[in-house]
């Protein structure tokens, strides 16, 4: 403890002796994150969700073609129609990237070696539809970025080719889909944090009122965010539908620590010139500030260790650490120096003071202000039993704390009962798990793309694939298990067809799987090249697996179940195995497992912090005391998740954690304040809970407000997950202030009586001990 105030305190006298450089420092690391941040990405869908998974990257590499759709309505016979698409079908033909495109016009033209100007011939080809699919196929194991070109050029081909009057033209796919999702992605970003800005500009004019430049806090938490986005682009850390909560969170972690600094100093300012009243005060906050930040990064790092195998929620964990370091660290070197400049400019104290003067100050007192500051703790200055100063708000804050410290054990058992109320609601709550459901329903690429699978019985919406590995897969025996399998599992329920290189083969055998791999060999030569790709590569075999349209969550895992359960009764021949694989089969049950384990999340992040504590005090009750509030509000967040009807979600699931690391902040430093006063002498337990509740209960009520504030920009999101997400952190944050204010006083007091009963017992027997046994006593003489 001495020596982290030692630290920040000499940190403090820096600032002060050097405030202009300090800013410079700032400027420059500015212009350095805007380098990095230029160089995020977006990952969008599905594959956001799935992590390493080698069975997936090689299905990816050989069958994962990519596709974007072009869906024709209207007069799709008529010849002026026609001539588009296949307009249409030789422009997209000859984009980079683009391995083949199929469209009626191919089979028209293959019949007529050129388009009729006749629709009866037409019609002779390809029947009489009112709608057509130009299906392009990119080239396999391309990722979202490089595809994404692919969709530009359809759109502006789709334009240039001129289709007639009244046909309607959609291009979509997953391309497509990918597009417009990452735009939205990097706009609902921009206006979250916009938002969360506006909101919190707000608050603070009205709830940080008393205090020189009461809106700098929002200074110093933007570049906080901006020094964020530059450390994620050197990581390698993409942008996508769940890192785009961080920020509104980080604008409201940061107002904390910026608020805190704040207060703090302008408390010291009081009784103290600025020289030795921002030493004084980063001294005496910096280092409960500093646990807190570092409790939110363990709440944080806890999502990170328990969710490894999804990227979105690493993504998520490893912004919001990065986040968390780099606005503390802005509160210092943007608000700390500039409120240094504010203080000289006013005048208060030192107004001939310059940096050179300062530092030479400085130098000279380093040991003796050490000294005061491990003697002397950063309140004494004040007289914090007078709390004429402290406002109203706070006066009701100290009057409350010592009302329930002084009931403690009916406090501690009504937050008992709601906890455990909390636990059993938990296992009734709904669940959010598909990916679809996260976003946008009204999404222009996602109503186009429900339309495409509507005219196409679902498209790749309802297609599930299976990688069969083995050197002898094209063996007629291979065959016949992938004939064996299709018809036992579409017999069961769920699954309405299955393609396999058996079908394929028939197909174009008269319905017979020759009898020797030579004759499997001669009929896949006389096979298209484009056609027989999708169902062989070196090495492996593709299964597609249809699946019956709009299957919710719990269908789609027993959907998955029975496939694997089928090909597993069949029994694959020797030296054949076959695996689920694909986006869709291997992300969906990665978000259920992170919501089923979200008790080991918490969990994680409830012995995190422990030990983080337990390190940092060297002390079983301080480690222990501020942890406790932050288990009533594990329980009781999910009362008010049931009162407010919010389903789990996998971004819902790691707020156990995150609740515990946040909330930790209040709780720590109330306790540092509590364990400051306590220890000054004639200061009763009462009295000690009473004066921190009025002097830190109000600046953690106004910076837990604010942050409430800035968390509720997300209510606003677009995207289904994150407003949830965005109502259920504000009524969290709204908890841990109450459980701090109302649960860890009571928790202090019950404690500290508890540690002196302890320390009377020890005492007592060790009287006993020197004393020595009055019998034996009598026998030696």
């Amino acid at each position: 403890m001495k020596q982290s105030r030692r630290f920040f305190s000499r940190i403090g006298r820096f600032v002060q002796a050097h405030p202009v450089m300090t800013l410079l420092l700032a400027v420059a690391l500015i212009g350095v994150a805007f380098v990095g941040a230029g160089q995020i990405e977006s990952v969008t869908g599905d594959r956001a969700f799935v992590g390493s998974n080698p069975t997936l990257d090689t299905f990816d590499d050989e069958f994962d073609y990519g596709s974007v759709a072009t869906l024709v309505r209207g007069e799709v016979t008529d010849p002026t129609t026609m001539r588009a698409i296949d307009r249409y079908d030789q422009r997209m033909s000859a984009v980079e990237d683009v391995q083949t495109v199929n469209s009626p016009a191919d089979r028209v033209r293959e019949e007529y070696g050129r388009i009729p100007d006749s629709q009866t011939k037409i019609e002779r080809v390809i029947g009489s539809p009112d709608t057509a699919v130009i299906g392009i196929v990119s080239d396999a194991g391309m990722t979202q970025q490089q595809s994404r070109p692919i969709y530009t050029k359809a759109v502006d081909r789709k334009e240039w080719v001129q289709f007639p009057a009244g046909v309607s033209v959609t291009v979509t796919g997953s391309a497509a889909f990918s597009t417009q999702l990452s735009a939205l992605i990097q706009q609902s970003t921009q206006q979250l944090l916009g938002l969360a800005v506006g909101l919190m500009t707000v608050a603070l004019f009205f709830l940080f009122r008393g205090v020189r430049l009461r809106l700098l806090p929002i200074v110093a938490v933007f570049v906080g965010v901006i020094y964020t986005f530059g450390a994620i682009g050197y990581a390698g850390v993409p942008n996508s539908t769940l890192t785009s909560a961080v920020f509104p969170i980080l604008i409201g972690l940061g107002i904390d620590y910026s608020v805190q600094f704040h207060e703090r100093y302008e408390e010291e300012l009081e009784t103290h010139p600025p020289k030795q009243a921002l030493p004084l005060a980063l001294g005496g906050i910096g280092p409960p500030v500093s646990i807190a930040a570092i409790a939110a990064t363990l709440g944080f790092g806890a999502t990170w260790i328990s969710s490894a195998g999804t990227p979105a929620f690493v993504w998520f964990a490893q912004t919001s650490m990065f986040g968390i370091g780099l606005t503390f660290l802005s509160g210092i070197i943007v608000l700390l120096p500039i409120l240094t400049l504010y203080a000289r400019w006013r005048g208060d104290g030192e107004t001939t003071d310059t940096d050179a003067d300062a530092d030479a100050d400085a130098e000279t007192n380093s040991d003796s202000a050490d000294e005061a500051i491990d003697t002397t703790t950063p309140t004494e200055s004040t007289t914090d039993t007078d709390l004429g100063d402290i406002g109203m708000l706070g006066r009701t804050l100290g009057r409350t704390t010592r009302f329930v410290a002084s009931h403690p054990i009916a406090v501690l058992l009504i937050a008992v009962v709601l906890l455990g109320g909390g636990l059993a609601a938990g296992d009734s709550l709904e669940t959010l798990a598909d990916s679809e459901e996260f976003i946008p329903q009204d999404l222009p690429a996602y109503v186009d793309l429900q339309q495409f699978r509507t005219v196409t019985g679902g498209g790749s919406a309802v297609q599930y694939d299976m990688l069969v590995t083995g050197s002898n897969i094209r063996d007629p025996t291979a065959l016949r298990w992938m004939e064996q399998y299709r018809q036992i599992a579409t017999d069961k329920p769920l699954i309405d067809g299955m393609q396999t290189p058996a079908t394929l083969v028939k197909q174009h055998n008269g319905g017979e799987i020759p009898a020797t791999e030579a004759g499997v060999k001669r009929v896949l030569s006389d096979i298209p090249a484009s056609e027989r790709a999708n169902y062989y590569s070196d090495g492996y075999a593709h299964i597609t697996i249809i699946g019956e349209r709009n299957m919710n969550t719990d269908e789609l895992l027993d959907f998955l179940a029975i496939a694997k359960s089928s090909s597993e009764l069949t029994r694959p021949p020797a030296g054949l195995t076959a695996e689920l694989t694909g986006q869709a089969a291997v992300s969906t049950p990665s978000i259920v497992t992170q919501i089923e384990t979200r008790n080991v999340t918490t969990g994680l992040g409830v012995l995190f912090v422990f030990g983080a504590l337990l390190l940092y005090y060297r002390n079983l009750i301080r480690a222990v005391a501020p942890l406790v509030p932050m288990l009533f509000v594990i329980g009781w967040q999910n009362l008010y998740m049931s009162a407010l009807s919010i389903p789990v979600s996998p971004l819902g699931a790691s707020l156990g954690a995150m609740s515990v690391g946040i909330g930790a902040e209040y709780t720590i430093i109330v306790m540092e304040r509590y364990f400051e006063e306590f220890g000054q002498s004639g200061v009763s337990r009462l009295d000690a809970v009473e004066i921190a509740g009025a002097r830190v209960g109000k600046a953690i009520t106004v910076s837990g407000l604010t942050t409430v504030f800035g968390f509720s920009a997300l209510t606003l999101s677009p995207f289904p997950i994150l407003g949830d997400f965005g109502f259920l952190t504000v009524g969290v944050i709204f908890l841990t202030l109450v459980a701090a204010i109302l649960t860890l006083p009571p928790t202090l007091i019950v404690l500290g009586r508890l540690s002196d009963l302890v320390e009377r017992v020890v005492a007592s027997r060790r009287d006993i001990a020197v004393q020595g046994d009055p019998d034996e006593v009598k026998a030696d003489d």
